[in-house]
């Protein structure tokens, strides 16, 4: 059999979500990336291929490998338009287009989805696998006011949301953080409890001090310009306390959510962090792609040694390891793998074919 998901279709599902559903999806997930880091699935994992046209048209491929699925994601950038050649009164139509094609062991293929969604849930319930366990979630910041934004926070809420107290949307735009806002709001799920509020971006000073005291930070944009300095948080005052970040937004080497310096200071066994980081470690997604196009991971001179992948972890955790993921200081870098499409999109399919959702195909 093989389904078409459109991305009303993957929203439906997602925005759907019961606790049991977003479990499986969870595990499925999980269980793909200990399979990559400690089953030895990343030497099976082809290249990305990058094609740029003469016109400008960015083609993105990223293929990827599982035991039993075989799949692509296919990318599409398109060059932005000239403002001055639209009709008055038109918005610039989003320049980014993605599916993902999935085959089974033998190559059949089973389904084709549209990625749009897909790919932002999938890259916050990657940043969910350390998050779900914290021990203080009470004051949350986010950076960006796009899709990867709003299933940060809707996940963080659906798994943690009695434990949530304040969110605060961050944003050079303050009409796109404020419309965030009021998406999430208007969800059938939003804790009553839950104070959420739109900052366009703030002083320096206003900021340091969101910083400083929220307990999670979640850092969605791509950014060229460090998001969240060292100095934000090395102060007395600031050290107080411990907090979970992750940055998924940032993916090229010119690009830095995180102040390479505290990156720096983190990882130092003997700095000011010590007592709050286990062996001065750093999270990450895939070290071979941080490698490749984590930049302020790169820029900070961190030895890869110090890099964990999340796959890793799960596979094998001491208790000393998981105090620290549950009370310490705690950072996580995505910059996206494959085999994360491959388990959450094949997850999806299942969910969708149980629900009847999707065109299906008999005898494709």
């Amino acid at each position: 059999m093989f389904t078409v998901l459109s991305d009303k279709d993957i929203q439906r599902i997602l925005q759907n979500l019961s606790h049991g559903e977003l479990d499986g999806l969870t595990q499925a997930l999980e269980k793909a990336l200990i399979q990559y880091s400690t089953q030895n699935d990343h030497q099976y994992q082809p290249h990305r291929a990058t094609i740029t046209r003469p016109s400008g048209q960015v083609s993105l491929f990223m293929p990827a490998t599982t035991e039993s699925l075989v799949g692509v994601k296919i990318v599409g950038v398109a060059p932005s338009p000239d403002p001055s050649t639209l009709p008055p009164g038109t918005k610039p139509q989003a320049g980014l287009k993605s599916a993902l094609t999935l085959c089974d062991d033998v190559g059949q293929a089973i389904g084709i989805l549209n990625a749009a969604e897909l790919t932002a849930f999938r890259t916050a319930l990657g940043s969910m696998l350390l998050y779900k366990t914290r021990k203080r979630t009470e004051k949350i910041v986010v950076f960006g006011a796009g899709k990867q934004a709003l299933w940060h926070v809707r996940l963080a809420v659906l798994l943690r949301g009695k434990d949530i107290m304040r969110v605060t949307i961050v944003n050079r735009s303050g009409q796109r953080a404020q419309e965030l806002v009021e998406t999430l709001t208007s969800d059938s799920g939003w804790p009553e409890h839950v104070t959420i509020g739109a900052v366009e971006q703030p002083e320096s000073e206003e900021l340091e001090k969101l910083v400083s005291e929220a307990d999670v930070i979640f850092c969605t944009t791509p950014s060229r310009v460090p998001l969240i300095l060292a100095s934000f948080l090395t102060s007395e005052s600031a050290r107080e306390k411990s907090r979970y970040i992750a940055a998924i937004g940032s993916y090229r080497l010119d690009m830095a959510e995180i102040d390479p310096e505290l990156l720096k200071k983190v990882a130092d066994p003997s700095g000011e962090f010590s007592s709050q980081v286990w062996r001065g470690s750093i999270t990450v997604d895939s070290r071979e792609g941080c490698l490749q196009e984590a930049g302020e991971l790169v820029s900070s001179g961190v030895a890869a040694e110090n890099w964990l992948e999340v796959g890793a972890i799960k596979g094998d955790c001491s208790p000393e390891m998981d105090d620290w993921l549950k009370n310490g200081f705690v950072i996580y870098k995505s910059v996206g793998i494959g085999i994360m499409d491959l388990a959450v999109g094949s997850a999806l399919l299942e969910l969708a074919r149980s629900k009847n959702i999707g065109l299906t195909v008999e005898d494709f």
